[in-house]
């Protein structure tokens, strides 16, 4: 039997991990084949609720609810379910729909929805907060990143948005003392005269304009 690789073929499905002890569901997924029995690439909460089960002499109920449908379709469908269940009360990592490619517009929509609602809610800000904190970034990484940054101009709208959401986001007390303790006691290096001239031009402009403004209020 040769391997079907063609996206729009019926051989997805759509299945859920139900826990016995608790008569829930804890997990849904698209796949097609094993997928659904296969523990590869699994995420550390699905694994953890898995093992817990086991350790109890439990196993969970694998439910395929939908078969024989194309991978867009499987997509679609996740993305509800998890809706459904509310991704809170799953472990699953995202609201659905990974690895679609070029998804319709609506779709599209669907996602973006599921997503800007799920970080409206700050314990979702604060498991991303978690999650990245001790994450440590190779040099290598860093250097992409660099490179990838070189030469890329904002709009002049993504500017505003980024200052809108810095106002909107503010900064905690604690990053504050944070920020004072990082300069306490540090000298700071010396101008080059490069800056001094910057620094001087922008004081000359800033001048003229408080000039000009207060002619036009006589």
């Amino acid at each position: 039997m040769t391997k079907d690789n063609n996206k729009n073929s019926k051989a997805y499905y759509v299945y859920e991990y139900w826990r016995p002890d608790t008569g829930a569901c804890f997990y849904v997924g698209k796949g097609k084949g094993n997928r659904a029995w296969d523990l590869k690439m699994r995420n550390r909460h699905f694994m953890a609720v898995f093992n817990k089960l086991l350790q109890t002499g439990l196993s969970p109920d694998i439910r395929i609810i939908l078969s024989g449908v194309d991978e867009e379709t499987a997509l679609n469908v996740e993305i509800d379910r998890i809706a459904f269940y509310g991704q809170n009360n799953l472990t699953n990592m995202t609201s659905g729909g990974d690895g679609l490619k070029n998804p319709s517009l609506e779709v599209r929509s669907a996602m973006s929805r599921s997503q800007k609602e799920r970080f409206k809610k700050p314990e979702e800000m604060e498991k991303v907060y978690i999650r990245n904190k001790n994450r440590k970034v190779s040099k290598e990484t860093k250097k992409k990143i660099s490179n990838a940054l070189i030469g890329r101009k904002m709009t002049a709208e993504q500017i505003e948005n980024q200052k809108i959401a810095a106002k909107k986001r503010g900064v905690s007390q604690a990053t504050r003392e944070a920020q004072k303790i990082a300069v306490t006691g540090r000298k700071r290096a010396p101008f080059s005269q490069e800056t001094i001239d910057r620094m001087r031009v922008a004081a000359v402009k800033r001048e003229e304009a408080r000039r000009k403004a207060k002619l036009e209020q006589v």
